[in-house]
Order: structure tokens, then sequence, then C-alpha cells
């Protein structure tokens, strides 16, 4: 593939998924400002306690396989069908388990029995949402992004009008978490048909009736870097909605909720690139200098918006939290205003860990997210504690620069051939 070819689909792409991103972003945040008008702090604080665990659990049925098939079928298609098929089988057994096993022990998981509930009505989501990413790894490694965009907006919308709809008749948190599983089982099953209707059909060199290559064992070892890698990430990200459940209870989840919401949303845009990144890192990955010149510029301008966004909320946060949630979540915004700063490391953190999978370091990325975990765990029984949704708000910043600065040293340590 020419330079400017592979340009030009990045570029496409890049826009595809930000128009995605970006609309999804928007939903997100409908959704949680609907949720936090109509229910308050404690019916926000109850909706994200829940998928807190549900998130990581998720992350250990996905296994690490979108990525891997994302990376492998980039550049050998003809993996496609094999590698979809065991990757199903192997979401509906670790799935499936961890589905029976979160409906029996939510109690254990909280004391609050409203949460409790909302855990039992979320399980399905452990399973849901690593059989759609199976389907949109697939569309990713064939750079085909417009099912993505389409699906992604298209469920999120119905969530957000079923859910609006819900509550004017009354339904309270466990409805909206109905709504959100039944919306995401109709995503599953629209990615599923697109899949079938492109790509099944092509068939692979190999013929139909030829025994795969492919065996369970083989694949679960080869996403296996992966999949510590997705749970490390997942738990960094949901460790704080859990033990601020844990120590503050779920009014104080809803107010660092309706802050983190906004970084969310800003990260749905770098999100963009990153996904129409990979793979086209991935085909670079033998051409070292041309990748980190890309890196380079890449990295420049997440810095100039991770700052912009920060200085942004700092002097708009209190207009931009009361417009939005209201009166009631005046909490959050001395939160947000210290959370928005977490952006700018954890933009270039991401960028760094991409160009390592990329080019086969994902191993070594594991060790360092394995050791920030730890601080983070340490810093949270202290901050959160003493100190509630601030403490967790500190918290994400030194964690997320730790990561940074670590994942900086393994650079140069490599460049100095030292690893």
């Amino acid at each position: 593939m020419t330079i400017k070819l592979l340009h030009n689909r990045l570029s496409r792409n890049t826009l595809i998924l930000l128009f995605s991103n970006g609309g999804s972003a928007i939903l997100s945040f409908v959704l949680s400002v609907i949720i936090g008008r109509m229910l308050g702090e404690n019916g926000l604080g109850v909706y994200a306690a829940a998928l807190a665990w549900i998130f990581p659990l998720s992350l250990m049925t996905e296994f690490g396989l979108g990525t891997l098939i994302t990376r492998d079928i980039a550049h050998s298609p003809e993996k496609t069908e094999d590698y979809v098929r065991l990757a199903v089988m192997i979401r509906l057994f670790i799935g499936g388990g961890l589905m029976l096993l979160v409906w029996i022990i939510a109690p254990l998981l909280s004391d609050d029995f409203a949460v409790i509930q909302g855990l039992r009505l979320s399980v399905p989501m452990i399973l849901l949402v690593p059989l759609y990413g199976t389907f949109t790894a697939v569309f990713r490694a064939r750079q085909v992004m417009k099912p993505i965009a389409v699906l992604n907006l298209s469920m999120l919308m119905a969530q957000v009008i079923l859910t609006a709809s819900v509550f004017l008749s009354g339904g309270g948190v466990q409805a909206a978490l109905i709504v959100n599983v039944v919306t995401s089982m109709g995503q599953v099953i629209a990615a599923w048909a697109i899949y079938r209707r492109n790509f099944v059909r092509q068939h692979t060199k190999r013929g139909r009736d030829t025994p795969s290559p492919y065996t369970l064992v083989n694949l679960l070892k080869r996403a296996l870097p992966f999949a510590v890698a997705a749970i490390l990430g997942a738990l960094q990200l949901r460790l704080n909605f859990i033990f601020l459940e844990q120590f503050a209870g779920t009014i104080v989840v809803g107010q660092y909720v309706a802050a983190s919401r906004f970084v969310e949303a800003a990260l749905m845009i770098p999100a963009a690139l990153f996904g129409a990144l990979f793979p086209a890192l991935s085909e670079m990955k033998h051409d070292p200098l041309r990748l980190k010149r890309l890196m380079r510029w890449i990295q420049l301008g997440l810095a100039i918006y991770g700052v912009l966004f920060g200085l942004g909320v700092w002097f708009f946060g209190t207009s931009v939290m009361r417009l939005t949630y209201g009166a009631t979540f005046e909490s959050s915004i001395l939160i947000l205003q210290v959370l928005a700063w977490s952006l700018l490391p954890s933009l270039l953190k991401s960028s760094r860990i991409l160009y390592y999978y990329a080019t086969g370091y994902e191993n070594r990325v594991n060790i360092i997210t394995a050791i920030v975990l730890m601080l983070q765990f340490a810093l949270s029984l202290w901050l959160i504690r003493d100190y509630g949704a601030f403490g967790a708000a500190f918290t994400m910043i030194v964690t997320e620069s730790a990561s940074l600065f670590l994942l900086l040293g393994m650079s140069v340590m490599h460049r100095k051939g030292k690893l």
C-alpha cells in the first residue's frame, strides 16, 4: 500500500470514527444528564456503581480477542471466519460462567440493595459487550468503519429515547438498566447481520470443508497479553467508582460520575483517531522511521488538545455543570476542574500504548500497567477514604501521570538497547 493511499484511508476512517465517537459522546452525555436530572445524585450513582462491576467482567469475557482479531486480520483477511467462530465460542463459555457467578455473589459486591438489583439486571452485558466487539473488530481490521458508526449511534439514540420514556412513565434506575441491556442486544444482532452479509460470503482460500488450523487454546494463548491489558485497564478506570461506592455511598458516586462524563466525552474524539490508527500502525510496523514520525505529530496534537480542555474546564466548568446537571450537582464542579487535568497524561499514555501494541511490546506495557494499578489501589485506600470524590480525581491525575512517565522511560531504554 502506498503512503498516499494509507494516509487517505487513515483520514477517511478517522473522520468516520470521529463522527461516530462525537455523536456517541453527545448521546452518552445526554443519557447521563437525563438520569441525573430525573433520579438525582443517588440514582446516577446506583446506575454507575452497578456498571462499574460489569465493565471489567465484560473485558474478562473479551479476553483481548478483539485486539488480536484486528491486528491479525488486518494483514491476513483469510483468518476472519475461523477467528470469529472461535472467539464467539470463548465468549459464550467465559461470559456464561461469569454471568452466573455475578448473579450469585451480587450481595457480596455491595451493601446497597438497589446496586445489587442493578448488578443482576445488567449481567447480560458481560456477554453482549464482547460479542459486539467481535464483529466490530472485523470491521476495523478490514477498515470498514461506517457500520461501527451507524451501530453505535443507533443504539445510543434508542437508549436515550427509551430511557427518557420509561422515566416519564414512572420507571426508575432498574428500568434504565433494562433498557441498556435490550438496546445492547439489538446492537449485537445488527452487527452479526452485517458481518454475515458482508464477510462470511467471502470464502477463505483453504475452502469451507477443510478443517480449521486454529484452535481455542492457540487463540487464547495469543490473546492472553491483550486480555491482561484490557482487564488491568478496566480496573484502572473503574476502581475509583468501586472504592467510592464502598467508602462514600452512591450519592458521592453520582457526583463523581457527573464530573467524569465530561472527561469521557472529551476522550471520544481522540478515540476516533486511535480506532483508525491501530490497524494502520500494524501495517507500518516494518517502517519504524515513518511510524515514529507519525507518532510525534500525533502526540503533539494530543498534548495541545489536553491542555486546551483542562483550561476550558477550569474557566467554564462551573457554568457548564450548572447548565447541564443543575444546582443539585454543585459539589461536582471542583471535582470536574481537578479531574479535567487527568486527560492530558491519559491521552499521551494511550498513544504510547497503541504504539507498543502495534509493534509487539504488549507484555511490557502490562507490567507497567500492573505497577500503576498497585499504586492506584494504595492511593485510593488513602485519598478516597479521606477525601471522597475529590481524592478520586486527584488519584486519577497521579496514576495517569505515573503511567506516562514509565512508558516514556520504557521508550528511552528501548532506544538505548536496554530492552
